[in-house]
């Protein structure tokens, strides 16, 4: 836990410590980091910035423009009479826009998709920005629901320059509602976009009952249950950042079968998280999976190839990711962050034929990485595999036996 509050403040200073300009919409552009604007509403192109009556056209809102010259070139930014202008692409060439409350830079993009709001989110007519800016926040309000989204717009004012601007800029979906049309929402927890974060684990920890339960791993104030105290040993993991905050949660099961997530590391002092270290009074603990044990807490040697079978075993300590249990061969210690991974569950037996050539490259493990045999080892040959897995990305692996040892090969070769 203290590790990754130290992540996330070092995170947070680092991001805070490059911000020096206010987030005017009126601030210039910054053409070392902005070459894309948005045009909020209707505005006029010009042939010639010096001269007003020069309108050949206009674009209208909401669209995406890019600036038209690069950063060594000149004459990509004017001010003439009090007023600033910049030389964008357009249909008809290279042109002049003035910039003013209805430009911003960041980017706007059509879109058709659907996700799921998880609070109450307020409805917006328009991007709450630039020409559209008002004083009064909107009374119309959508519940958690499913929603299609139509168009998506990031809100980065001109003046931006610093990572930190860039990473809090503000998300804009425009989705269609049955009762009020199209709106726009800012800022949305979607669940589907955090779903491939989302991580296999075996990991046993302690809740003292203090801790608040939620349907994603996304706080939304009122809706948290309390936890009930007692042993629990989650089913997946996921550690995301949202902007420049860093969030980690487990993902639990209920008695009744449900599934909720809980903060794996609180930030605060004053919030509450399960326990990660702590005593047992040997008590049972499930291995989900064939695991691998070792003596001492942290020798995870990849190399090391003694296997428990899945089942229940007597556990008297916890310590993070580590369990120490009662087996055959006495007290040990297994690792039950990586087990899923190291032998994930679904392989199934085969005698299939595998294809070696000098591209192949072999791994200890289906899902760790490590690499048992690089590229070049082997020549074009066939080898027999006794075990197959398909991953969720429909990648098949082989468990099979080498000259040097037993080994897991991909398919088709790994994106690195």
């Amino acid at each position: 836990m203290k590790k990754a509050v130290k992540y996330a403040l070092a995170m947070s200073v680092f991001y805070g410590g490059f911000s020096f300009l206010s987030t005017s919409a009126t601030a210039r552009i910054d053409l070392m980091s902005n070459r894309q604007l948005v045009v909020l509403s209707e505005t006029n192109l010009l042939d010639d910035y010096r001269n007003p009556n020069s309108i050949v056209g206009s674009i209208s809102g909401m669209q995406m423009v890019e600036v038209a010259c690069t950063l060594n070139e000149p004459n990509c930014l004017a001010n003439t009479q009090g007023k600033e202008y910049i030389r964008i692409k357009t249909w008809m060439g290279e042109k002049w826009i003035e910039d003013d409350n209805k430009i911003t830079a960041g980017g706007y993009w059509d879109k058709d998709r659907d996700i799921t709001i998880v609070e109450d989110m307020k409805l917006y007519d328009q991007p709450d920005v630039g020409v559209y800016a008002k004083a009064e926040p909107p009374k119309d309000i959508i519940s958690p629901q499913k929603v299609h989204v139509t168009a998506v717009y990031n809100y980065l004012y001109k003046g931006a320059h610093t990572g930190k601007a860039m990473l809090e800029a503000p998300m804009w979906y425009r989705i269609s509602t049955k009762q009020q049309g199209l709106k726009w929402i800012v800022d949305p927890f979607i669940p589907e976009d955090f779903q491939h974060e989302e991580r296999s684990t075996d990991r046993v920890v302690k809740m003292t009952g203090n801790e608040l339960l939620y349907d994603h791993p996304y706080e939304v104030v009122g809706k948290g249950v309390k936890a009930t105290p007692g042993i629990v040993q989650a089913v997946a993991s996921s550690i995301f950042n949202i902007k420049t905050q860093i969030y980690g949660w487990f993902k639990i099961q209920l008695q009744d079968g449900t599934f909720k997530w809980v903060k794996s590391f609180p930030l605060l002092e004053s919030e509450s998280g399960p326990l990660m270290k702590f005593d047992l009074a040997n008590e049972k603990i499930t291995l989900r999976t064939a695991t691998r044990y070792f003596d001492i807490d942290g020798d995870a040697s990849i190399s090391l190839q003694n296997w428990l079978q899945p089942g229940s075993y007597i556990a008297d300590k916890i310590n993070e990711g580590w369990a120490r249990i009662q087996t055959p061969f006495g007290w040990k210690v297994v690792n039950l962050d990586r087990a899923p991974f190291e032998r994930p569950q679904g392989i199934t037996i085969t005698q299939e034929k595998v294809k070696l050539t000098p591209e192949t490259k072999t791994y200890y493990f289906p899902l760790t990485g490590e690499v048992f045999h690089k590229a070049g080892t082997f020549k074009d040959q066939e080898v027999l595999s006794f075990e197959k897995w398909i991953s969720p990305e429909g990648v098949n692996w082989y468990h099979i036996s080498t000259y040097s040892g037993i080994v897991w090969v991909p398919d088709k070769p790994l994106q690195e």
